[in-house]
């Protein structure tokens, strides 16, 4: 009896494992098709989904059966570059890309469709409330599970090590900068022309403290890191005990200042009180960093 139920399990096994290779030969295949022709299907399975099945997860991705996404991305070719080199390189939790294709649109030739295996878990709400509600040991795998991913993103060696650019190595785009549909931004050579840009600027200031931290600013030499560069509560997917599961949305993916990352996530979010707790524990010693940012913020506003 036992023999046969095990006979049976391994029966199983094979066959799934025949099937995948199956479908990875066929995906394989359909990847060998033109673009144009590829986009037609995404774009008609988009529509079906989102007419037939509520397939319409937010206004640029829609969910489709069988645990896939399509995401109409701005910045297509870099957040598949990116996410498939975090894939590669860390241990961190990335949607798994499967295509992309260019959409051809006239005013926005970054722009392309994304087809990706969905990541697990759930986001942590619009301002992050998940985190009010975890106890003491919660928080602090929260922290420790973030904290850790992000050393091995900055342990990543950038292109140059003094440059600041988007991923590939081109100009970058940041939604504390601009909108992601207007033209790249750089690349920079060095930090003193990234910092002289008027939105890295703030308004002169009579106090002490302030430009102190400004001087703290203007003299570091910051080491430049891989930035995921949009860290926000619907970023960050977490399991049903608010352990962090995946990081999606690369699209904004940089190499910046080894401060960027923790100041862009607290970026508007003085409000998200569990939030900037919780980042505040993950990137400490930039308070001065941050003071600066948040006096710039005052004043601009892409």
């Amino acid at each position: 009896m036992y023999a046969g139920v095990e006979n049976d399990k391994i029966l199983t096994v094979r066959m799934m494992n025949g099937t995948q290779k199956v479908c990875g030969w066929m995906w394989k295949v359909w990847l060998l098709l033109p673009n144009s022709l590829r986009l037609k299907v995404y774009e008609a399975v988009t529509t079906l989904a989102r007419k037939r099945w509520n397939g319409a997860a937010t206004l640029y991705v829609t969910r489709l059966p069988f645990n896939l996404y399509i995401k109409q991305g701005f910045n297509a070719v870099e957040e598949v570059a990116a996410t498939r080199y975090v894939e590669e390189n860390t241990s961190i939790p990335v949607p798994h890309i499967l295509d992309c294709v260019s959409i051809g649109h006239p005013e926005y030739p970054r722009m392309g469709l994304i087809v990706m295996q969905a990541a697990p878990g759930q986001h942590l709400g619009k301002r992050g409330e998940i985190l009010h509600k975890l106890s003491e040991r919660q928080q602090d795998i929260f922290v420790e599970t973030l904290r850790g991913w992000f050393e091995q993103l900055r342990s990543l060696p950038p292109p140059d090590e003094r440059v600041i650019s988007g991923f590939l190595g081109g100009g970058l785009f940041s939604f504390r900068i601009g909108d992601i549909v207007e033209e790249p931004l750089g690349p920079y050579p060095s930090q003193q022309e990234f910092h002289a840009e008027d939105f890295c600027t703030p308004w002169p200031s009579d106090d002490e403290r302030f430009n102190r931290a400004l001087d703290i600013r203007s003299k570091t030499n910051y080491k430049i890191c891989l930035s995921h560069g949009d860290l926000t509560p619907q970023n960050i997917l977490v399991d049903e005990n608010a352990r962090p599961v995946a990081l999606i949305d690369w699209e904004t993916a940089s190499w910046m200042p080894e401060y960027w990352e923790y100041t862009r996530a607290l970026y508007m979010r003085e409000p998200y009180v569990g939030w900037c707790k919780a980042f505040k524990r993950i990137f400490p010693g930039y308070e001065s960093e941050l003071m600066v940012e948040s006096a710039i913020w005052k004043h601009w506003f892409p």
